[in-house]
């Protein structure tokens, strides 16, 4: 063990600032940055900033899909770049309107299509997954900081050697 760096559950803990960086790359090159992160972590903090930066990333993915943008407005005078077509004109026959139990009834802009539950359910998973990440590392740091307080280290039994005693050893 080297100075005050405590293992919990067989990895050091590591910083805030690892934590974030890792983060940071998973979050930048997507799936690849998470996948290299992971893989490569040595630390509680490399390994749970790479899930936290994997979470971050379906969080975007999901708004990506979701595609609710503004209509683009001009520089000029705030009027939509496109004028909407007419309201008034078009072509209503009342015989083409599905029924409503039909599975066609529900109209685009008034339902929630697949991909719309898609979305939702990428952004739902990386949330989950960023604030299990963060709470795992919050609590892999409680752990370190219990044990740096303790007296005895975290070990229950004093080591000694052989022909020594445990008052008289370091």
């Amino acid at each position: 063990m080297v100075g005050d760096e405590v293992f919990v559950e067989g990895l050091p803990v590591g910083s805030v600032f690892s934590f974030v960086w890792n983060a940071m790359i998973s979050m930048s090159f997507q799936l690849v940055g998470f996948l290299l992160t992971y893989l490569l972590h040595t630390t509680h903090a490399a390994k749970n900033g790479s899930r936290a930066g994997l979470g971050i990333t379906l969080v975007q993915y999901g708004f990506s899909m979701k595609g609710a943008s503004p209509p683009e407005i001009s520089d000029t005078g705030g009027q939509f770049n496109n004028a909407p077509p007419d309201p008034n004109s078009h072509d209503f026959n009342p015989n083409d309107v599905a029924p409503e139990g039909s599975p066609t009834s529900q109209s685009s802009s008034g339902g929630i299509t697949t991909s719309d539950w898609l979305a939702y359910i990428l952004m739902l998973v990386g949330w989950f997954i960023l604030i299990k990440s963060v709470s795992d590392f919050v609590r892999a740091r409680r752990h370190e900081q219990l044990v740096l307080q303790s007296p005895d280290r975290g070990l229950g039994v004093a080591v000694v050697a052989e022909g020594e005693r445990p008052e008289s050893s370091v």
